[in-house]
């Protein structure tokens, strides 16, 4: 993560690093431009060799909506209500992939609209273990309390009632309880086979409290058999003798399986009253910005029901507020807090007496906390001026910045690519050469031989320099055009990372809120204390060693470089004239007079 600025002209972008001996001048908002900066030049690229990505691709668990949408989803959601075998074996032969257990699991996960009985009955299968362990596996349940996730579990599908032969819900929730032990080993003190005993101890609790699994709303709990907390601590007792099951835990778990019985999803066949939709009206963000708080998320049911609320699950998030209730409005909304980076996921459980009257809840929803400079980002790529790929994401503070410089980036590449397609024939030779000419001459003025580019970049683009047009004016849609880039890409293992890091980036702004966490990898020296800027190559403070240009100074030099095309267009031309005037005559020598 670095600090730079972009300078956009009608055909070239140059991208620069500021110097500046007081880091935080950076944030100096009186400065009317910042052409009153120094800056050390990086690349110099035409429009034409770039690359441009305004977003980044949303995570695929995230577009929940588009795939209902999907007409091939719709039939096999269709199909699989009346024969799930037969669905999918049509579905993948529609859809041309192979038959894989695993994606048939996430894909199962991700259909929100599919017949939960008919879900339940095909996972209970044993002949469907995997896709079991996939669909599972989807719902992130790493950091959520075992009785927390088995809720949110069982809520997703309706499970066949239990024969002679066959006990579907110790089979499935055997399964689910070596998933979550696989997504909690290193937060808990016991092993698998534990974990499976606690979750059928928890089955068997809610069996002899209210008679079993519920699949129909209810009016109040009404206990068949009182069993104590002390009871059931004790009874636990003769599988964990060396209570690595705390006995917290264990009073906390009695406490809520006997305050709401544990619920799974309505067997549509045989439910008579309609399901009452939950309408996200501002979806769940995939991706948030560590410890800021994300926009409010607003959830709708048809009308107000006091006897309904929505409690939110997630590792390492915070929720403001943890649980949603309708009593008096028919929306609730709340904000998402992440407290540590990477990918999370948070999900659903449903509570009350009318809580399983009500669908359409995504079953789960990841989201990448981010650091701050991921985000309002645009991407570009390009070879620089020693041929290497370079792959830059730039970053900036202001929303209404980053679209400004989307559309103007965006806007000129397409003039440019329009303008090169329409002078293929146009040109000769010598002018599309003369353009040539005059770009690597403004390449080795900005970026002197022995300058070398720092940033860490690889770009997936190949790309050639062509001929440029004139240059006529300098482009730059914000006012302050400063962006702090983070070059992401595969880089090979002997590369050493460069020391030119931001400066002003934990000192104000969002980039604040991350330096306890990850203060050793943000510190240049490992010990502590910040370093200037220096360049990967040479080794020296930035203000040694190249050339340092002005903003108005690099400006100037860039438009009087459209110059030399005309210059050396205008010299072929007085040539060519010479060559096709007439010569003069021959002087006669002298005949001497006698």
């Amino acid at each position: 993560m670095k600090d730079r600025f972009l300078f956009l002209f009608n055909d070239i972008l140059v991208v620069a690093k500021p110097v500046t001996r007081e880091y935080d001048a950076l944030l100096d908002m009186n400065k009317p431009s910042p052409l009153d900066r120094k800056f050390h030049v990086k690349s110099v690229v035409q429009l034409r060799d770039v690359r441009f990505t305004a977003d980044r691709d949303d995570l695929p668990l995230s577009s929940l909506s588009s795939i209902s949408r999907n007409p091939l989803v719709r039939t096999f959601v269709i199909q699989f209500a009346k024969d799930a075998d037969n669905a999918i074996a049509h579905f993948f032969e529609k859809s041309g992939t192979r038959d894989d257990p695993t994606v048939l699991g996430q894909m199962l996960f991700r259909m929100l609209d599919l017949d939960r009985a008919k879900l339940g009955d095909y996972l209970s299968r044993r002949t469907s273990k995997v896709v079991l362990k996939a669909f599972i596996g989807c719902f992130g349940f790493g950091g959520v309390r075992i009785d927390k996730a088995l809720r949110v579990f069982l809520q997703s599908l309706n499970l066949p009632p239990s024969s002679r032969y066959a006990n579907s819900i110790d089979y499935v929730s055997d399964s689910f309880a070596s998933r979550w032990y696989d997504a909690n080993a290193d937060l808990v003190a016991y092993d698998k086979d534990l974990a499976i005993r606690l979750v059928r101890a928890i089955i068997q609790l809610n069996d002899v409290l209210h008679g079993g699994v519920i699949q129909d709303p209810w009016v109040q709990v009404q206990i068949k058999r009182n069993i104590t907390s002390r009871d059931f601590i004790d009874a636990f007792r003769r599988y964990d003798p060396r209570c690595l099951v705390s006995d917290d835990l264990l009073d906390r778990i009695h406490a809520t399986i006997k305050r709401e019985p544990l619920s799974q999803a309505r067997n549509p066949t045989h439910s008579a009253a309609p399901d009452q939709p939950i309408v996200l009206k501002r979806p769940i963000p995939s991706r948030l910005t560590y410890r800021m708080q994300s926009e409010p998320i607003i959830v709708r049911i048809p009308q107000p029901d006091s006897s309904f609320t929505i409690h939110l699950h997630g590792n390492e998030l915070i929720f403001d507020p943890p649980y949603l209730t309708f009593t008096r409005s028919a929306e609730a909304s709340f904000r998402i807090t992440g407290t540590a980076l990477g990918l999370k996921t948070m999900s659903f459980s449903r509570s009350g007496p009318s809580a399983l009257l009500y669908t359409g809840l995504p079953l789960s929803s990841p989201i990448v906390i981010e650091r701050s400079f991921m985000r309002n980002t645009f991407q570009v790529a390009f070879v620089n001026h020693k041929g290497s790929k370079r792959q830059y994401m730039f970053s900036v503070d202001d929303p209404v910045m980053r679209h400004n410089w989307t559309v103007s980036l965006k806007r000129q590449i397409d003039i440019v690519t329009a303008g090169q397609q329409a002078q293929i024939t146009g040109p000769s030779p010598f002018h599309r050469a003369a353009e040539q000419v005059a770009f690597r001459v403004l390449q080795e003025t900005l970026i002197p031989p022995q300058s070398a580019e720092c940033d860490n970049t690889h770009s997936p683009f190949s790309s050639q320099y062509f001929p440029s047009p004139a240059r006529a004016r300098p482009l730059s849609p914000p006012q302050n055009n400063r962006l702090d880039a983070n070059v992401k890409g595969t880089l090979p293992s002997s590369h050493v990372r460069s020391k030119s890091r931001s400066q002003v980036y934990h000192r104000h702004g969002p980039g604040k809120l991350e330096q306890q966490q990850l203060d050793l990898l943000l510190q240049p020296n490992g010990d502590g204390t910040d370093s200037p800027e220096t360049d990967a190559e040479e080794g020296t403070p930035s203000e040694g060693g190249t050339r340092l240009w002005g903003g108005k100074e690099l400006e100037t030099i860039c438009q009087q470089n459209s110059a030399i095309v005309l210059v050396l267009a205008s010299s072929q031309s007085e040539l060519t004239n010479a060559r096709l005037s007439p010569l003069p005559a021959a002087p006669q020598p002298a005949i001497p007079i006698r």
